[in-house]
């Protein structure tokens, strides 16, 4: 079969260059996701209402929509809701990292009451305040367990953001809709060697997963 067409140096840079995008807007939304989901998870294990439900009803809303409305929602709605147009990459970022936050929000809090009550009582026996039991006894070892579940949302998110493609961001899949829409349109090499990508990046996030693990245990 020949594939010239496919392996030659500007298609192969223009498809890493999606890659690229599609890392971009993965890390970006990895970060935001996993800091604003860890204080929507405090936020609802706080034992005051005011703070308990908003952050629940955040996260039952935003885990009910599919995350394609989320996208369309943040992109077409920016300008009404805040005077200002963003651009398509950030609100795939705004749009990708509020959904997953309420994500790991959920993976975070069933990480935390998974921690023996005994461990945190004999903490505070111990003199340690509230906050210094979250931080060196409960988190530590919560987020050791929440590791695998962590990383496979983060995984999920990496793969959604093809989504983002419907508001015109040239992440991977995209471009490689551009290149199997010219000549000579063959579209099964071009997918064949996208998912080749998003396995390669997967799976590199798996073993390192593993890699944590081991190192934990």
């Amino acid at each position: 079969m020949d594939l010239d067409w496919l392996f030659n140096v500007p298609v192969l840079r223009f498809l890493l260059g999606g890659l690229g995008y599609t890392l971009a807007l993965a890390a970006i939304s990895i970060s935001i996701s996993f800091v604003l989901g860890m204080l929507l998870a405090l936020a609802r294990l706080s034992r005051f209402p005011f703070i308990r439900y908003p952050a629940t009803l955040y996260i039952e809303l935003i885990r009910s929509l599919p995350l394609l409305l989320i996208i369309f929602f943040v992109y077409f709605s920016s300008r009404q809701i805040t005077g200002i147009q963003f651009n398509p990459f950030t609100a795939g970022v705004i749009a990708l990292s509020g959904f997953t936050a309420a994500l790991v929000a959920e993976i975070i809090r069933a990480g935390i009451l998974s921690v023996n009550p005994g461990l945190v009582e004999a903490a505070r026996s111990q003199g340690f305040t509230g906050t210094q039991v979250l931080r060196f006894i409960t988190l530590p070892i919560a987020l050791r367990r929440m590791t695998p579940a962590l990383v496979g949302q983060f995984i999920t998110l990496l793969k959604d953001t093809s989504l983002t493609a419907v508001i015109g961001i040239l992440e991977l899949l995209r471009r490689g809709q551009i290149v199997f829409n010219q000549p000579p349109f063959r579209a099964l090499p071009v997918f064949v060697l996208i998912a080749l990508m998003y396995f390669t990046v997967n799976y590199s996030l798996s073993l390192f997963s593993r890699r944590l693990e081991e190192r934990q245990a």
